[in-house]
C-alpha cells in the first residue's frame, strides 16, 4: 500500500505549483531576492522529493517482534 493514492499525489502537486510561484513574491516582501532558476530548482527538489515519497510503499512495521 502507498503512502498517498495516485489522486492525492496529483492534486498535492497541483496545488503546490502556483505556491511555488508565488513563493518568490513572498520573499520579495521581507526583502530575499531569489533567482527564477533558484526558485524552479526549489520547486523541481519539492515535486520530486514528494512524488518520490508517495510512490515508495510504507515500511512494514508489523513482522517485528514475536
Amino acid at each position: 500500500m502507498s503512502r498517498i493514492s495516485k489522486t492525492g499525489l496529483l492534486i498535492l502537486s497541483g496545488f503546490s505549483i502556483p505556491i511555488l510561484v508565488e513563493l518568490r513574491t513572498l520573499l520579495s516582501f521581507v526583502n530575499i531576492e531569489i533567482s527564477a532558476e533558484a526558485a524552479m530548482a526549489i520547486g523541481a527538489i519539492y515535486l520530486a522529493v514528494l512524488i518520490l515519497y508517495g510512490t515508495f510503499p510504507e515500511a512494514d512495521e508489523s513482522n517485528t517482534g514475536s
